[in-house]
């Protein structure tokens, strides 16, 4: 639950909204700032706060906050 909540926080300012507006399902072009550029801010602050680094090819497949989370899981 942990890992779920700082990603939420993460996305939500990335996103400059409140983190109760994100969903699991929560995905690219959900909030204006969500854009390709905003998905790369909400990446490079997830492997910041959790020491982790994603392959370019895998920030290819990470679509939606769900995916996110499972590939930060997997890297712990």
């Amino acid at each position: 639950m942990e890992v779920e909540n700082k990603i939420f926080e993460i996305v939500a300012s990335v996103c400059e909204t409140e983190v109760n507006n994100i969903k699991g399902e929560s995905t690219i072009g959900d909030f204006p700032q969500w854009d390709s550029m905003g998905h790369l801010a909400i990446l490079s602050k997830v492997e910041e706060a959790f020491d982790i680094n994603f392959d370019p090819e895998e920030m290819m497949d990470l679509e939606d906050v769900n995916d996110i989370e499972k590939a930060v899981k997997a890297k712990l």
